[in-house]
C-alpha cells in the first residue's frame, strides 16, 4: 500500500453539518440543489482568441528558452438568446439581456481551456461570461515540457484575459460590451485551484478586481500561513478520496490559516477527476487509472520548484512559501464512492450558488450554501465566517 506524508494542521473554525433545507438567512427559501444544477434560461456559445501581454514575459523552461511576452490562447463562453442573430465573423450574438459579470477560469496540470467544459456552460447558460486561458508552461503541450513552477505568473494571465475580453472591438465589440467589469470572479481545478488561491490571498500578487472565487481540490500544500494575507468570499471544493492534491495537505491548510469569509466543501469518496466529470467504470479510484500515471510521467515532483518560489516570494517574504509541506504526489490509495456525475452535480450547483450570492446578491443562492449543500450526506462543510 502506498504511505503517504500528512501534514496535520490545528483548526480555528465552525462546523456546519444542518440537517434539513430551511430559510436563507435573509428569509424566504433557500435555493434547491436541482435549480442551481439545472441549466439556466439562456442558450451559450464560444468564441477563440489569442491575447499576447507584451508587458510580462514567459520564463525559460529548458531546453525553452522563454519569451519577452505571454501568449494567452483563451476560449470564451457566453449567454446566448434566441434571437438568431451573428456577428460580421459568423459567432452568435450574446444576448441582449446583459450586461452580465465574468469569470476568469484557470486549468490544472497538463490541461488546457477545454477544461471542464460543462461548467463554462453551466455558467454560461446562466448569464455568466467565462474566459478560459491555456497558460503558457503548465498546459500539457507547454515548450519545454509543462511544470508547476510558473504557477505564480498565471494569476496575471487571468486578469490580463479579463481585460482583454472586456476590451474586445470589431466584430466582437457586442462580447466586450457584454462584460460588466464590476462584477469579476475567478475559478480553477488543481493547480488553476491553486492559481485561484494566490488571486485571492497572496500578499503581492491577489487580484484587487475580483470579488468572488471558487477553488476545486486546489494544490497550495506549498502555501505557508502568511500566504494567507487578504480576504474575499471564497469557496473550495475537495474530494477526500483525492489521490493527487490529498485533502489533508491541502485544503486542510487553508482551513487552518484561511481568513474569512470562507466555504471548505469536502465530498465524502470523491476524486480529483471527478471535478473535470471523468470517471474510469469499476476502478477503485479513477486517479490511480489516469491522474497520477499522467502526472508522474510529466515529472512534476521538484521539477519547477525553484521558479515556484521565486515568482511566489518576490516582493514579500520567504515565508509565504513551504515547499517542504508536500508529500508525494499518489503517495497514498484512497476508496472512490463519489461517482463523477454526483461530483459534478455538487460542482455545478455550489459554483453557481457562490457566484450568484456575491455578484447578484441572491440571498436564496447563499441559503443554500449555508443550509442546503452541507445537508447533503456526502458532503462535509466547514465555514469561516
Amino acid at each position: 500500500m502506498r504511505r503517504a506524508i500528512v501534514v496535520l494542521l490545528p483548526l480555528v473554525l465552525l462546523v456546519l453539518a444542518p440537517s434539513g433545507c430551511g430559510d436563507s438567512p435573509g428569509g424566504g427559501p433557500a435555493a434547491t440543489q436541482e435549480e442551481l444544477a439545472a441549466p439556466g434560461p439562456y442558450g451559450y456559445a464560444v468564441r477563440s482568441f489569442t491575447f499576447t501581454d507584451t508587458s510580462r514575459p514567459t520564463p525559460a523552461n529548458d531546453p525553452y528558452p522563454g519569451s519577452p511576452e505571454r501568449q494567452l490562447f483563451t476560449k470564451v463562453w457566453y449567454p446566448t438568446d434566441a434571437s438568431g442573430g451573428t456577428n460580421a465573423a459568423g459567432a452568435p450574438l450574446v444576448s441582449s439581456a446583459g450586461p452580465f459579470p465574468i469569470i476568469g477560469y484557470a486549468h490544472g496540470f497538463l490541461s488546457s481551456s477545454d477544461e471542464s467544459v460543462f461548467l463554462k456552460q453551466h455558467l454560461a447558460s446562466h448569464g455568466y461570461i467565462v474566459a478560459a486561458p491555456t497558460f503558457p508552461l503548465s498546459n500539457g503541450g507547454a515548450p519545454g515540457g509543462p511544470i508547476i513552477g510558473d504557477i505564480g505568473d498565471q494569476p496575471g494571465d487571468l486578469t490580463f484575459v479579463l481585460r482583454a475580453v472586456a476590451a474586445l472591438g470589431g466584430a466582437d465589440a457586442d462580447l466586450a460590451a457584454a462584460v460588466d467589469p464590476s462584477r469579476q470572479g475567478i475559478a480553477g481545478l488543481s493547480l488553476g485551484g491553486g492559481t485561484v488561491l494566490i488571486g485571492v490571498y497572496h500578499p503581492v500578487l491577489h487580484m484587487p478586481d475580483i470579488k468572488a472565487a471558487v477553488a476545486y481540490a486546489p494544490a497550495s500544500c506549498f502555501f505557508a500561513k502568511d500566504f494567507y494575507s487578504h480576504s474575499l468570499p471564497t469557496l473550495i471544493m475537495g474530494g477526500d478520496a483525492d489521490e493527487l492534491v490529498p485533502f489533508d495537505t491541502s485544503e486542510a491548510k487553508a482551513i487552518a490559516f484561511a481568513p474569512p469569509p470562507l466555504i471548505v466543501a469536502r465530498l465524502v469518496g470523491g476524486t480529483h477527476l471527478g471535478f473535470t466529470g471523468i470517471q474510469i467504470p469499476g476502478a477503485v479510484n479513477t486517479d490511480a487509472v489516469i491522474g497520477c500515471p499522467a502526472v508522474e510521467q510529466a515529472g512534476a515532483g521538484t521539477r519547477g520548484n525553484a521558479l515556484l518560489v521565486s515568482e511566489l516570494t518576490a516582493g514579500t517574504s520567504p515565508s509565504v512559501v513551504d515547499v517542504g509541506g508536500c508529500g508525494s504526489i499518489c503517495a497514498e490509495s484512497f476508496v472512490q464512492t463519489m461517482s463523477a456525475d454526483r461530483q459534478t452535480e455538487l460542482e455545478k450547483a455550489a459554483t453557481l450558488a457562490q457566484f450568484e450570492s456575491i455578484l447578484r446578491g441572491r440571498r436564496d443562492a447563499q441559503g443554500y450554501l449555508d443550509t442546503v449543500l452541507g445537508a447533503n450526506p456526502d458532503v462535509r462543510l466547514t465555514v469561516k465566517h
